[in-house]
């Protein structure tokens, strides 16, 4: 079996037990307390629990993007383990994203959708976005080192294509421009005019990295690259003083848990470009 490096980057992992009442509790209630907002369901699908969110009630949800973080948590275990009911149930998974990938431009590339809104950001169902887009990535690129199987790259060829187009045509970019110079950004909630937040793009920077490191695709390396000079570029916007930094370009403050990823992520980065404005802002964000 191909031997498989794995690199480790600040991810968002979410509970995956359900708390409920005792019988007697349910009797006394005459209802069920559903898990921690956010928390991730096992099912055959796992099931993401948001409960009310901005006055919508969205309960039980299938998030791609977490189904792809459960597939990939059942090839590790298979890597650390050896157990091969943990790798198939990373490939069942893998096999439900290539089933529900959404093809657009003519097939020449692939998106998943959220079948349901988001209104934090008012998007609504059938709204994309790059952080899902390189999740499911990384989850397809483990299905095929463990399988062999080409439909996983192939699937990963045009999840990749998706980043070469803009968001106003369905795709996953979107050009900023500065001073005469046009940046690309992918979004991680999908918009023409999206909110920029910082630790979903420099995870999906992180990631084209990851991918490219593996397969040596050009592509990925291309993409890389150009987000990370946006990154470099727009970074000194996301400074709020004092210690922290801005989650997004809406002047929302991150809070302590993506402050935190802030400084994990541009510490990685600067390891692995040796970037000075990335160590610049991660000793100017860390609180000792």
């Amino acid at each position: 079996m191909k031997k498989i490096v794995f690199i480790l980057i600040p991810i968002i992992l979410f509970s995956a037990c359900i708390n409920l009442n005792s019988n007697q509790d349910k009797e006394k209630n005459n209802s069920i307390v559903h898990p921690s907002k956010y928390s991730v369901v096992e099912a055959d699908i796992p099931l993401t629990y948001y409960g009310n969110i901005d006055g919508v009630e969205l309960g039980y949800q299938i998030a791609p993007h977490n189904v792809a973080m459960k597939s990939l948590e059942a090839f590790y275990k298979f890597h650390d383990t050896g157990n091969q009911s943990y790798r198939d149930r990373g490939l069942y998974l893998a096999d439900w994203l290539l089933d529900n990938a959404k093809y657009r431009g003519n097939g020449n590339f692939v998106v998943w959708e959220y079948s349901y809104p988001w209104p934090p950001y008012d998007l609504k169902p059938e709204w994309t976005g790059s952080l899902n887009q390189a999740t499911i990535i990384k989850a397809l690129t483990f299905a095929h080192l463990y399988s062999g199987d080409k439909k996983y790259t192939e699937m990963i060829g045009k999840a990749l294509n998706a980043f070469d187009v803009e968001v106003k045509d369905g795709g996953l970019k979107v050009l900023r421009e500065d001073e005469g110079k046009i940046y690309v950004w992918y979004p991680e909630y999908a918009k023409e005019d999206p909110p920029y937040v910082l630790n979903g793009f420099i995870t999906v920077i992180i990631r084209l990295r990851e991918y490219y490191l593996i397969t040596t695709d050009k592509k990925a390396e291309r993409l890389y690259q150009e987000g990370l000079l946006s990154l470099e570029h727009y970074l000194p916007n996301y400074d709020a003083g004092n210690k922290r930094s801005y989650y997004d370009t809406l002047g929302n403050i991150a809070n302590d848990h993506y402050h935190e990823m802030h400084v994990a992520q541009l510490n990685s980065l600067y390891e692995y470009t040796k970037n000075p404005i990335f160590k610049e802002y991660k000793e100017k964000w860390e609180r000792n």
